[in-house]
């Protein structure tokens, strides 16, 4: 089945090129644990989930699983370049992001359901 890019998977490709865009680029960050980096990291990923779910309503948790795998592969890309640092708690707020927006899109999908039937 040859690739074809529906309007509402558009904000899905858009915030995994700009999260990946952004956790590339060149940065002059001090070394240390920051809580708003991990709540930015927490609300990008939280974003790409739920955008994803939207984009693909017929996907499975494979999806999310993707996502997180994404963002796991950005941090091990961030390990090797010189401006950026490798963060295991980024991992986890990217993780964390991607279940929480993976959920909420869930529960509103049922609500949604549960309201018009």
């Amino acid at each position: 089945m040859p690739f074809q890019l529906r309007l509402r998977q558009l904000p899905f490709y858009c915030l995994l090129f700009l999260v990946t865009y952004l956790s590339t680029m060149p940065s002059v960050e001090t070394p240390g644990v920051d809580l708003s980096d991990k709540i930015l990291h927490f609300l990008a990923y939280f974003g790409v989930a739920g955008a994803a779910y939207f984009g693909f309503p017929k996907a499975s948790w494979r999806l999310a699983a993707f996502v997180i795998l994404w963002g796991i592969g950005i941090e091990l890309v961030q390990w090797q370049l010189p401006t950026r640092m490798f963060e295991l708690l980024d991992i986890l707020a990217n993780s964390l992001g991607c279940l929480a927006g993976w959920q909420l899109m869930q529960l509103l999908r049922h609500l949604y359901r549960r309201i018009t039937a």
